[in-house]
Parts: structure tokens; C-alpha cells; sequence
């Protein structure tokens, strides 16, 4: 074959190729991804989505998914954030403080809103040219039914669901599954979940089956001191979901349908419980979390306590309270906080069970930027 033959051939066969891109391309549409440069992932509506095949901009509904990031991404799970919403600042300015500490950086994420659904906005995203945004099913962000998701997924952006707070361990098999997929951290998501999973089936298998009178009654007060009115709390779902796991009996689950809500102080003081719970993370309320010692969590514990509506508990004059950070109702972190109940609400059961050692195996196997603090507390008298 002469050298023109060859070259002639040469171009034909890289004209055939590029042709053959241009038809793909087409087929899959505008920001479509074709099945060779993308994968499908489930979310946690079950949403079959197209997610490209190497995610490297991913764009928060909420600053504190970065929990998930933490365990997929350990080393630097900023490495592919290129917008988040401001919630994590605002709400939770221990964790971080922390992560800046470490990743200054962070201060330099872009914002694409402050810390409600209505801040947030579907242009700042659009312009930060996401591979993926990540949003919860209800929270603080983009949700289920938002508008702003409809807008990016016509715009050829992949779009996934989470859920970590209104069926908490359900959706942090599904969420994590989902999220190892798409980031192509599949080994990384399955064993923490491996984990997870022994770790709640501990519980449960202790526990047995187990009557309703024989379930303490416990009542869970949501930022208990930063909420407007006392008795913010959960009801069926939520962290209300994990009450019923560990073996209590949520004395709101009858009045609170969803994962929150309200219950009056007269409802809750005729309910009387055996256990009083209360979240927090920052003052004026019980301050738990990243960078907090045992002695400010035990002062502001003290200090919430002395609000005037649910001093005459039962659980309050026994001393039978307790504080959990706030931030375990939304995280894959809250196995720790299904320890710590499960050892204030049955504590003849679970004896050996040690929550703060589960924390550092979690800091040793999982995460590359430890939780170091007090996530938990109990009142001393």
C-alpha cells in the first residue's frame, strides 16, 4: 500500500471514529451522558440516574452532607466540592471550625444559598458546572420537591437523593450505597456499612423482641434552649425511628407524624417520662460536638435545665437526662447516637456496649479527619 493509501485511510478511519462520537452524542442529548461514559445509580427515591462515570465537581444541598464525603472521600473529602449551602456555618460552626482548622480551603467553597430551600439558587449552581448535586429528600436544602432540581436535571446536571434524617437507618444503607456508586467509592461505602449493620444488629439481636411495657418512655427535645418554643421533638420518623430501635417508647410518636414537630409542655409533662433527652450543638443550648470538652458540655447541660417548663419531670428530679449532639439526626455518624440511647434507655441490657469506643474505630477506619469532642453527655447530680 503506497504512503497516500495509508493516509487516506488513516483519516478515513479517525473521520469514522469522531463521526461515530457525534452520533452518540446526539442519540444521548444535550448533557445526556452516554451508557459509556456514565453509570446508573439508584437514590433514595428510587430515581434511576445517570451519573457520569468520573464525578469530579459535586455541588451540597446541604453543607453537613459533607459527613458522607468524610467517610467516601477520607483524605480529602473536599477534593470535589465545588458549591455548598451555608448551613454547616450557621448551624453547626463547631464542625466547622474544625474542617477549616484543617482544610483551610474550605472558607472558599462557594455558597449556592444560606441555610433554607428558599436561599438557595438554581443559577449558582448552573454556574458552578456540577457533575452531580447532591440533595436530601427534606431538610434544609433543595428537597423532593423543589423546583431547583427539576431545573438542573433539565439542564443535563445528575441529580441525587439522600436521606439520613427522616428514615435514618434505611437511608443510610440506601444513601451511602447510592453515593459509593456514583463517586466510585463503592468499597469505601460497603464497609462502613458492613460496620454499621454489625453494630445495629448487636443491638437489636440483645434487645429481642420486646413488649410496650416494657419500653421505657423517653422524650427527645430538639435544640432544646435554641428552639423558639420548647418542645421541638421527633415523631415516628427521625430520630424518633432510632427511640424504637433501641427498645424506648418515643412518648411523641403518637402526636408527631412525621421526623419533627411540636408537642406542648403540658403534653409532655402529663406524658412524664422515664428518660429526658435533649440535642444541641451550640449556646444557648446544650453545646456538644467537634473541638467541645466534657466540662462545657456538662455546664450547658446544667444550664439548659434550668428553663422553668420541664423542670418538674420525673426524669429531670431522677436525674435521668441526657444531651446528643444535634448534628447525629442527619448523618451516617448516627450509629453513635443508637449507642448512646441504647445504653441511657437500657442500661441493664447493654453493660458492655461502648459507644466511645465505636467512635474511634469509626475516626481509625473510616475518616481521615477525626471526630474529636463530646457528642454525648449525662447529667451528674
Amino acid at each position: 500500500m503506497s504512503l497516500s493509501l495509508i493516509g487516506r485511510f488513516i483519516v478515513s478511519k479517525t473521520l469514522s471514529r469522531i463521526g461515530s462520537l457525534l452520533i452518540v452524542l446526539i442519540v444521548g442529548g444535550f448533557g445526556m451522558v452516554s451508557s459509556a461514559w456514565a453509570k446508573e445509580v439508584t437514590d433514595v427515591l428510587g430515581r434511576v440516574v445517570e451519573v457520569p462515570d468520573h464525578v469530579q465537581r459535586v455541588v451540597l444541598g446541604e453543607g453537613r452532607l459533607i459527613s458522607t464525603l468524610a467517610i467516601l472521600d477520607r483524605d480529602q473529602p473536599f477534593k470535589r466540592v465545588v458549591g455548598w449551602q451555608n448551613d454547616l456555618h450557621k448551624l453547626d460552626p463547631n464542625t466547622y471550625a474544625a474542617y477549616v482548622k484543617k482544610f483551610p480551603e474550605v472558607k472558599d467553597i462557594p455558597l449556592i444559598g444560606q441555610a433554607s430551600e428558599q436561599s438557595v439558587s438554581a443559577e449558582q449552581i448552573l454556574a458552578l458546572k456540577p457533575d452531580l448535586a447532591v440533595f436530601s429528600i427534606s431538610g434544609h436544602g433543595p428537597t423532593e420537591h423543589s423546583p431547583v432540581a427539576d431545573i438542573l436535571e433539565k439542564a443535563g446536571i445528575a441529580v441525587l437523593f439522600v436521606d439520613f434524617r427522616v428514615n435514618p437507618v434505611k437511608g443510610t444503607h440506601d444513601s451511602m450505597t447510592a453515593l459509593g456508586k456514583a463517586l466510585g467509592r463503592e468499597t469505601q461505602a460497603q464497609d462502613f456499612l458492613r460496620f454499621y449493620q454489625e453494630h445495629v444488629d448487636h443491638i437489636t439481636d440483645t434487645l429481642g423482641v420486646i413488649d410496650d411495657n416494657q419500653r421505657p418512655s423517653v422524650f427527645l427535645e430538639l435544640l432544646a434552649g435554641v428552639w423558639a418554643n420548647p418542645g421541638h421533638t421527633t415523631g415516628k420518623g427521625g430520630m424518633g425511628e432510632l427511640i424504637k430501635l433501641v427498645g424506648g417508647r418515643n412518648i411523641a410518636a403518637g402526636v408527631v407524624p412525621g421526623a419533627l414537630g411540636d408537642v406542648s409542655v403540658e403534653y409532655a409533662l402529663k406524658a412524664d417520662p422515664d428518660i429526658y433527652i435533649i440535642t444541641g450543638n451550640q449556646k444557648p443550648g446544650v453545646v456538644l460536638g467537634a473541638g467541645v470538652d466534657q466540662a462545657t458540655a456538662q455546664d450547658t447541660l446544667k444550664h439548659v435545665l434550668t428553663r422553668p417548663e420541664f423542670a418538674q419531670l420525673r426524669a429531670v428530679r431522677e436525674g435521668n437526662v441526657h444531651g446528643l449532639w444535634h448534628d447525629f439526626y442527619n448523618s451516617p455518624y448516627n450509629i453513635l447516637a443508637i449507642e448512646a440511647m441504647a445504653k441511657w434507655i437500657h442500661p441493664e441490657k447493654f453493660t458492655s456496649l461502648d459507644p466511645q469506643h465505636t467512635l474511634q474505630v469509626i475516626n481509625q477506619q473510616f475518616l481521615g479527619t477525626p471526630l474529636a469532642g463530646q457528642y454525648w453527655v449525662s447529667e451528674q447530680k
